[in-house]
């Protein structure tokens, strides 16, 4: 006698669905479940079919309950041995919901400061200089860094170059000298190159302002709410608050390119009203405002920790019911756009990011890393810009840190959508980048549940609407 097996699901009900909804991890798919495909699933495990029948025959029909088992492993969602299994499903690399999405191009960010002019309680990079010696990337590293990107980047044909730090406007000088370099050498060797600054926004002058728009970067100003907010946080080096400067030298950006400039905030648990913050941002001119929990010990005292997830949370959900309203008529919605194709297409991802492979980080002495915020730890050093990426330790991260590999990760249900999240943020957060944040997954689990839910919404309002906006065959 043959005994159906459940597989890997995931089984939840959310606030606006009456029926509960289940993913099958390995196909991908997800449905709303009638009460007898949920009775079936509820005692099927280690029973035949036939005994299925006989503890249901009180509730349903015989015949009813046995197409409901041949469903079920239609898609997968049980098995006997015999029963059909669901076909593979593609491998692709990349996720939006960590922030990197599937690229074509080399995206590297370029150090050209380990040093900082101001002080903020969070910072990843330890003031700057990355637990080293302060410092500004020299004229013969940063050309030599240049050669090295637009020449990896070749197979791709692009790449994209994010002045970093540190604060990268302390090195400006250096600026004006490696984009017409980069931009020339790009154009020899047939690679399309662009630009990106990531900068705290105090040391911009109207040169520096119009550099940047002229030469058409994408332009991230780290500034973590209002006055109140960031001040707090980020000060300069003798405790006043950088909220003022910050703020008008934005107003200024954005009167001329809004839609190239993007706000970076740092939420903390000293504020957590994401709706203030976002409205505190975009009075400043552009409607790009993305806010990221702090990713620092969980003993710090402003550390987002598991006690906030009531609140996060709720936040998330009220995201999804206006990005749901967005949808609908027709408007963007990047924090679920992106998850909503991720569950249609079913592509399964085996890391959280490109780091490593299309993301690199190049530090102030020419040193190459996994990526930016890993770029204080030397297990994660790479390379560097004169010799290249070792390949073999490239190969060994691929392995290491594919999402079957990591001890929590290999079990939980969002494993191919997420890919096992951000090494830094399970470093900094665990101690470990093997282990991920359990405050960061669980927010990620919650978000892919919501999206499942906004599909099926989405889905009986206009049937057609998923389709037509993803441009892509529906599969749910």
């Amino acid at each position: 006698m043959l005994c159906i097996q459940k597989c890997d699901m995931h089984l939840f009900q959310t606030e606006e669905q009456k029926q509960p909804i289940v993913y099958q991890v390995e196909a991908g798919l997800f449905f709303k479940l009638d009460p007898l495909f949920q009775s079936v699933l509820e005692c099927c495990e280690g029973l035949s079919a036939s005994q299925v029948v006989q503890v249901l025959a009180g509730q349903y029909e015989a015949e009813e309950i046995v197409e409901a088992i041949e469903e079920l492993a239609q898609v997968g969602l049980i098995s006997d041995g015999a029963l059909p299994v669901v076909s593979n499903v593609p491998i692709t690399e990349g996720v939006a919901a960590c922030g990197v999405s599937q690229t074509d191009r080399l995206q590297v960010s370029l150090h050209v400061s380990h040093t900082c002019n101001i002080q903020c309680a969070y910072c990843f990079a330890h003031g700057g200089d990355y637990g080293g010696k302060a410092m500004l990337m020299q004229p013969d590293v940063a050309e030599q860094a240049i050669r090295w990107i637009v020449t990896e980047a070749q197979a791709l044909g692009r790449c994209q170059i994010d002045f970093f730090g540190g604060e990268p406007l302390l090195n400006f000088p250096l600026l004006l000298k490696l984009v017409p370099f980069a931009k020339s050498l790009g154009t020899r060797l047939g690679v399309q190159v662009g630009f990106g600054i990531v900068t705290n926004g105090t040391l911009l002058t109207d040169e520096m302002k119009q550099f940047l728009i002229d030469e058409k970067f994408q332009i991230k100003v780290s500034l973590d709410g209002g006055r109140k907010t960031q001040d707090r946080i980020r000060k300069f080096h003798n405790g006043s608050g950088t909220y003022d400067v910050v703020a008008e030298n934005v107003k200024k950006l954005t009167a001329e390119a809004p839609e190239r400039i993007h706000l970076q905030a740092i939420m903390t648990a000293y504020d957590m009203d994401e709706d203030q913050i976002a409205d505190e941002l975009r009075s400043l001119g552009t409607e790009n405002a993305l806010i990221d929990p702090a990713v620092v010990s969980p003993d710090a005292p402003y550390a987002v920790r598991e006690e906030h997830l009531p609140v996060l949370k709720q936040q998330i959900h009220k995201r999804s019911r206006r990005a749901l309203k967005a949808i609908l008529t027709g408007e963007e919605s990047k924090e679920f756009d992106s998850r909503i194709q991720k569950l249609l297409t079913r592509a399964k991802s085996c890391h959280g990011c490109l780091g490593g492979k299309q993301y690199l980080a190049v530090a102030a002495d020419g040193s190459i890393y996994f990526c930016s915020s890993l770029a204080d730890a030397p297990e994660f050093k790479m390379g560097d810009v004169f010799a290249g990426i070792d390949r073999e330790k490239q190969q060994h991260f691929d392995a290491q840190f594919n999402v079957n590999n990591r001890p929590e990760c290999k079990t939980c249900w969002a494993r191919n959508l997420c890919g096992g999240g951000c090494l830094w943020d399970a470093r900094t957060t665990t101690g470990d980048p093997m282990h991920p944040n359990p405050v960061a997954c669980e927010q990620t689990r919650y978000r892919y549940e919501l999206a499942m839910e906004m599909c099926m919404e989405i889905g009986e309002m206009d049937a057609s609407l998923l389709q037509r906006r993803y441009d892509l065959e529906v599969v749910s």
